[in-house]
């Protein structure tokens, strides 16, 4: 050979085994995160409450439809394809046929297939789907977003609220791998409210062996691009690569081996990532000035949009929140600007109502300048003296102490001294500042919440619909306020059932002054930029809501 060819092909060989030993490591890798303080509610998909157990969730179980993170259309999960009859009440899945369920067995170190009592592997079947809605909607399951899925399945409200058995649930197994949902209403965002994390298919041999351990790793069975390696408590969770998933174009197989969620707050999280120890953390906003101004730390700092709302609840049957007038002058007082640029340090926009404008048929700044609330002194003003002379005070000194509510981060309480300091200079009244752990503040948001709480919303699904009807329809599931309007709950409703998009952003426009100005039930303050830092040698998406890509994450070497 001559030695010009030779060296050709040497050089070649040489390439190709320095690429094969990237793709090994990158193959190989574990990404480290944060997955905040504390353990998730729950990983059963009937029991998870918030976006934290719903993103942990999604590693595991698929839902029938995803949202691409970039090009925002909706993507096979696992099924092969759908389609909605003439009448749009009824949508027919197919599933991906032959995947199975699997657990990781800590023994071998492997992710294995389920075996059913014959020895064969457990596939997932429509059956499993049709068992993963009856369970998300019996009554003695509890399922937090029940309210959100019951109305769209036909037989859903009355079985959710124990006025039937359920046997005429719009929900049917045509075969092992067709299924079909039938709603009593034609609505436009049916498809992606039927992949809600509560209406995963789930394991009933499983659950029915286990009861409530059935989400402990040496019991839990799943079936999605990862698996339930380790659960340490109140530490981490580890899931790892499931090398039976086949893949599809909303779930891609996964990349990186392992993924490792540790349970700490944002202080301590951006610790370890600057120690090395994370590979992405969020920020809490006050860090932003300081990385942005660190010449290697601002290369790894994005502000990525986002799709979530962030906004204040009153207590309506509270005192001295049951009065609107004071709830008014609470929600003038506060400068939104100024809030996003002290306390976000940028990292928000200024909300005069709740749905963020890049949702589906919400309101945007640019067509819609008369919706909503925004800081204005004097009507704070006038407000706080109407609330008073409607409640016979002749001062603020006689209102009942006021508690705000939240959860015990740097973030969250950055945000809880600010509104102090601002009620306090703008109203004259001193508020009381409560952090608590996170599972005692989604307790006393769930049983009884204070008369001002943190609150807000990330989207369950594209539409303005997830903002409104399914957040503060008088009796929701979401409703801590306990926030009841006839005239609400009409434009809502009406919205929900109305076919024209016209006619519904319309809607949408009214039911957002009635809760924000009209009732001023909710205090809008931000919609959301996500302050994160990332390694540079991981490879990531940005999703706007919390439902992050985990599959497609990469890790290469240093």
């Amino acid at each position: 050979m001559h030695s010009k060819n030779l060296w050709y092909v040497t050089l070649i060989v040489l390439l190709i085994a320095l690429t094969t030993g990237l793709t090994q490591a990158q193959d190989d890798a574990t990404i480290q995160l944060s997955g905040g303080p504390g353990d998730p509610q729950s990983i059963d998909p009937q029991q998870g409450i918030n976006m934290r157990d719903w993103y942990l969730l999604n590693l595991l179980f698929p839902g029938l439809v995803s949202l691409d993170e970039e090009s925002n259309q909706l993507e096979p999960g696992f099924v092969s394809s759908w389609e909605v009859s003439e009448d749009g009440l009824t949508t027919t899945f197919h599933l991906l046929e032959g995947i199975p369920w699997v657990r990781y067995n800590a023994e071998t170190g492997e992710v294995e297939q389920v075996m059913d009592d014959m020895g064969n592997p457990r596939i997932v079947t429509a059956h499993d789907v049709v068992y993963g809605f009856r369970r998300a909607l019996h009554p003695e399951t509890g399922t937090f977003s029940a309210f959100m899925l019951a109305p769209l399945v036909a037989g859903g409200e009355a079985f959710n609220a124990g006025e039937s058995d359920g046997s005429d649930l719009g929900v049917q197994a045509i075969d092992d791998f067709t299924f079909s949902v039938t709603a009593p209403i034609s609505v436009g965002y049916a498809l992606p409210l039927y992949s809600l994390m509560s209406a995963r298919p789930s394991p009933a041999w499983a659950i029915e062996e286990f009861g409530n351990r059935w989400i402990e790793p040496e019991n839990i069975q799943t079936f999605g691009p990862y698996a339930l390696k380790d659960w340490v408590h109140e530490d981490s969770m580890t899931f790892v690569r499931n090398p039976h998933w086949p893949g599809s174009d909303g779930y891609a197989q996964a990349r990186a081996a392992e993924i490792v969620f540790r349970f700490l707050d944002q202080g301590v999280s951006l610790r370890e990532y600057e120690a090395g120890n994370l590979d992405t953390v969020s920020v809490p906003t006050d860090q932003i000035p300081r990385l942005k101004a660190d010449p290697e730390l601002s290369q790894e700092l994005t502000l990525s949009p986002g799709a979530c709302s962030f906004v204040l609840g009153f207590h309506t049957n509270k005192a001295p929140f049951d009065n609107v007038h004071i709830r008014r002058a609470f929600s003038y007082a506060i400068d939104r600007e100024l809030f996003v640029d002290t306390v976000l340090q940028g990292a928000g926009i200024p909300a005069r109502w709740i749905t963020p404008p890049s949702i589906y048929l919400a309101p945007t700044p640019e067509t819609d300048p008369d919706v909503g609330i925004a800081y204005d002194p004097m009507k704070a003003d006038e407000e706080l003296a109407a609330g008073l002379d409607s409640l016979g005070l002749a001062s603020v000194d006689e209102l009942p102490p006021i508690t705000v509510y939240f959860r015990d981060s740097e973030n969250e309480n950055t945000r809880a001294q600010f509104f102090q300091v601002i009620w306090e200079d703008e109203l004259g009244i001193r508020v009381e500042l409560a952090p608590q752990d996170v599972t005692t503040y989604w307790s006393r948001a769930i049983e009884d919440a204070g008369p001002i709480h943190f609150a807000g919303w990330c989207p369950d699904y594209n539409d303005a619909n997830n903002f409104l009807r399914d957040q503060y329809l008088s009796g929701g599931q979401y409703n801590y306020g306990k926030y009841a309007s006839a005239a609400f709950d009409d434009l809502v409703n009406a919205a929900q059932a109305e076919s024209d998009a016209d006619t519904r952003r319309e809607l949408y426009r009214q039911a957002e002054n009635q809760i924000v100005v009209d009732d001023a039930a909710i205090v809008p303050i931000s919609w959301g930029v996500v302050p994160t830092l990332t390694k540079l040698n991981l490879t990531r998406t940005f999703v706007p809501s919390s439902l992050q890509a985990f599959w497609k994450w990469e890790k290469t070497s240093e």
